[in-house]
């Protein structure tokens, strides 16, 4: 049963978001300040829109969407904004800036590639990602169909916009043409003006953005020549659709990439990163280069008003002309392909960088142990500390493009803090300063983890080449730390390393957990220089791949190692022994676990974990209850990170170019849990058809009929029907149930019900009730049944073939018994036996070598087994499974 999963917006949620880090630099800025004293930015981080106010520096969120968004825009006078996204459930969201009030939704929308709002906030139009249609809505009635709805036959027209002064007119472009667009309550017209390069003799594209001209019916659009072309009507109609190139202007050298106007002014932004402002002769007025951010992504006004009196003028500067008159203006926002944002004051030259964020993937990061830090490394090289609480930069360094970091972590006392970079290399900074205190090259592939011991003496890293590397701190005072050494433990990738302390002493212990199932301890008190010795290999699993480990809190008597693995199941190792000591069902939630992290408010203790694209949060003790567990999305591109700051009231997620943060509310959990109901019901949900269903009254015959077995099926006597049956009883009780474990999974289930009470009483239990039972077999069996398509995928993996595989009879009899768990010749025989129904309704040894003499079962099989077998007879003659087509 998976938990269901919903998209947070107040406190009513576990988890619910408080604050985002990041920005769609793709998207842009707008600014939405509404007048001189409310200064507000409008821009994307994610799937989340955000309304930040820039003075009070508070972010209020608009959430809603659970793909990237791709557009923003907002009305003339910044009351209303509007958003767009391209993912599978796609929509335009219409949204009150003042309150953060959702206001419309429009579904159907085949993906948001351009959008616009017009200037009196009536209409928004929009072109589609899937169709290339242009689309246009009057969100303000109470008819949500569009007004009109046309595919257009052009390039995907990356830009939309507008007519300021006619809200019935917009301009589109693509990097080749340029598309104007006439709409009334009769008729839409759709224009695409041809381009004369032979007349002007030279190529006219590459457009980047296109606006109207404000005073008269022109058009331009920019592009990547430094140049804009200009359109005007044709004086075919009176339809301001039909326009033709008039001229082309060379404004620069650098690349033209936004083009927008203020009042009767064209403003222009180029990759140089400078704004210009022109006349509407395409003279300059002024000129902003100042901001050292990069390439110009996009210009944005904020709501026209007082921008300032004549008896002000030696505030406001002055225009780039001979006259030199005031240039008045309201503040501007410019943001940058550097995932910069910057606002210009209307009455100063005086640049303000309001954002800078990462400008690749977030990858890394950590949270402070003592203070209210949070560090965050992405791949272009930005290290940024963050003062969570009061939401300000606390220090930041710069590595450079080439080194990408990969992995960040805090010793326990919060004095040094690790790097790991893309080429391997290990930095230890002075987490103050940022200053580099050591630095270790011996890794030559991406450093995927890092961790301190508790004692902040060692520091381990794990590399993509699947190979840890250890480092001691040491005594020398000119080199505080020594390379120990580097030891390739696993052959496939290490999901998971980390350090603990033994049982009953201090001593750190190193452990690293891969993808090949192994879980191996590290021999680090003996280990020497060049030489990291290996204590022990744990083989954990049988099929699934662990994907993630975590100490379990110490809420019971015996420690224990948390490990997630691929087929949602959660497994409790006793940390000495490494044997499985419980198996319980994990979140269902489209994607199995990827990173668990421990949570602890006083007595109470949880588990936080993300998958692919989720963040959730469980009720320890575990014990497979769905109800315990409560998930959001978290990042719709996926969640590469997870870390809780000390006190555990705020978790942190990375995914993508944004790191969200998080506010845990558990008594919410606790309610949600208590909703779900307490005793068996959780359990008997899962089941199908319930409590009172098939699958539960077929557990309690087979329950019953196990204890007849006990007591021998034939006897006459009077039978003893109790509250328990044998554990020896389980696994035949799992079979007839339709579910299939291995020798290793049987092993498992007995040992987890024979060891219940050992801790506590010194005693085994050898004997089970129908209520464990349920439990067990909720935990245990596969989530998802068995798939037909996994038995086909065996059965070609034996074969070693794709497609409709075959395999010699005598290769597969010999496969069976030699590869995986081993099963004897005669065992092998009567199973296969049993499947082809030799022994009739035989069920004990007697009846079976009535029916059929066991000299001659191996002669029969080969009478009745084909010499060549393909996967659809072995599933449907064999085994006895429907047959069904193999995509």
């Amino acid at each position: 049963m998976a938990e269901e999963t919903t998209e947070a917006t107040n406190d009513q949620f576990a988890l619910n978001v408080s604050w985002c880090f990041g920005f769609n630099k793709e998207v842009g800025a707008v600014n939405v300040s509404p007048n001189d004293t409310k200064k507000l930015l409008l821009y994307a981080a994610g799937h989340t829109g955000i309304v930040y106010n820039f003075v009070d520096n508070t972010q209020t969120l608009l959430q809603g969407h659970t793909s990237n968004i791709t557009c923003i825009a907002a009305s003339a006078n910044k009351r209303w904004a509007v958003m767009g996204d391209a993912g599978p459930d796609n929509m335009i969201s219409v949204w009150d800036v003042t309150t953060g009030t959702p206001i419309r939704n429009i579904f159907d929308v085949g993906g948001v590639l351009s959008l616009s709002i017009s200037n009196d906030a009536r209409y928004v139009a929009a072109i589609s990602v899937s169709t290339n249609e242009f689309m246009i809505w009057d969100w303000t009635s109470e008819n949500e169909d569009t007004l009109y709805r046309q595919e257009i036959d052009a390039h995907p027209q990356t830009f939309l916009a507008f007519n300021p002064e006619n809200s019935h007119e917009l301009v589109s472009n693509s990097l080749h043409e340029v598309i104007f667009y006439h709409f009334d309550t009769d008729k839409l017209t759709v224009h695409i003006p041809n381009l004369p390069e032979k007349d002007f003799n030279r190529t006219i594209g590459n457009f980047s953005q296109s606006c109207f001209k404000p005073g008269c019916t022109e058009a331009i659009a920019g592009s990547k020549d430094g140049t804009v072309t200009v359109f005007d009507c044709d004086g075919t109609s009176e339809n301001g659709a039909y326009k033709r190139v008039t001229k082309i202007v060379k404004l620069m050298d650098d690349p033209i990439t936004v083009v927008s106007t203020y009042e009767a002014m064209v403003v222009v932004g180029s990759r140089d990163g400078s704004v210009r402002f022109y006349d509407s002769q395409m003279r300059i007025k002024n000129w902003y280069g100042t901001f050292d951010a990069g390439s110009v992504d996009s210009v944005s006004f904020a709501a026209k008003g007082d921008e300032g009196q004549a008896g002000e003028a030696k505030a406001i500067p002055a225009q780039s002309t001979l006259e030199a008159t005031p240039f008045i203006i309201t503040d501007f926002t410019v943001s940058t392909e550097e995932s910069i944002v910057c606002n210009v004051p209307a009455r100063t030259n005086k640049v303000e960088r309001l954002l800078e964020e990462h400008n690749d993937s977030i990858k890394a990061i950590d949270t402070h142990p003592l203070n209210n830090n949070v560090a965050m490394g992405s791949y272009c090289g930005l290290l940024k500390v963050w003062d969570y609480i009061n939401k300000t930069e606390s220090n930041k360094r710069n590595f450079g493009v080439s080194n990408e970091i990969t992995a960040l972590c805090y010793d326990a006392i919060g004095e040094n803090l690790a790097v790991g970079f893309y080429d391997g290399t290990i930095l230890i900074l002075d987490s103050i300063t940022l200053e580099t205190v050591a630095e270790f090259t011996h890794a030559k592939a991406l450093i995927t983890q890092l961790a301190f011991s508790h004692d902040c003496i060692f520091l381990a890293a794990t590399d993509l080449d699947t190979t840890t590397t250890l480092i001691k701190r040491s005594t020398d005072s000119e080199n505080p730390w020594m390379y120990i050494g580097r030891n390739k433990a696993h052959y496939k990738a290490i999901v998971n390393i980390l350090f603990g302390v033994a049982l009953d002493s201090n001593v750190p212990r190193l452990l690293s957990l891969g993808v090949d199932r192994n879980l191996v301890e590290y021999d680090i008190l003996n280990s020497t220089e060049d030489n990291l010795l290996i204590m022990s290999t744990d083989k954990i699993e049988q099929s699934a791949m662990p994907v993630s480990c975590a100490w379990y809190p110490p809420i019971n008597k015996e420690h224990f190692l948390l490990i997630a693995n691929s087929e949602y199941k959660y497994k409790l190792l006793n940390a000495t022994t490494k044997r499985c000591r419980k198996t319980l069902m994990g979140p269902t939630l489209g994607s199995h676990v990827q990173k668990i992290v421990n949570l602890n408010r006083g007595d109470k203790h949880y588990i936080a974990f993300i998958t692919e694209d989720k963040i959730g949060m469980t009720l320890l003790p575990l014990d497979g209850n769905p109800h315990n567990t409560t998930a959001l999305l978290g990042h719709c591109d996926g969640a590469t990170n997870l870390v809780s700051c000390p006190q555990s009231r705020f978790l942190f997620t990375a995914g993508g170019k944004v790191c969200r943060m998080w506010e845990v509310n558990p008594d919410v959990l606790h309610g949600t849990a208590a909703l779900g109901g307490s005793g068996l019901d959780p359990f008997y949900q899962l089941l199908e058809g319930g409590k009172g269903g098939p699958l539960a009254r077929e557990m309690e015959e087979y329950f019953y009929y196990a204890q007849m077995r006990s007591q021998s099926v034939a006897t006459t006597e009077h039978r003893k029907v109790g509250k328990y049956v044998t554990l020896d009883e389980v696994p035949n009780i799992m079979r007839a149930l339709g579910f299939y474990p291995s020798e290793l999974e049987v092993q498992d289930m007995i040992n987890e019900v024979k060891f219940s009470q050992y801790v506590e009483t010194g005693k085994t239990v050898t004997e089970i009730d129908l209520a464990t039972l349920i439990k067990l077999y909720c935990n245990h069996r596969p989530v998802f049944g068995l798939p037909l398509y996994k038995v086909y995928d065996a059965f070609h993996t034996l074969a070693g073939a794709d497609g409709n595989a075959q395999i010699d009879r005598g290769l597969l009899l010999s496969l069976l018994q030699n590869r995986g768990e081993h099963i004897s010749e005669p065992e092998l025989a009567e199973y296969l036996a049993s499947l082809l129904d030799l022994y009739g309704s035989a069920t004990n040894t007697e009846d079976k070598m009535a029916a059929v003499e066991p000299a001659k079962v191996g002669e029969t099989l080969e009478v009745i087994l084909p010499e060549v077998l393909d996967a659809d007879l072995f599933t449907e003659h064999i085994l006895g499974f429907v047959p069904a087509t193999v995509e």
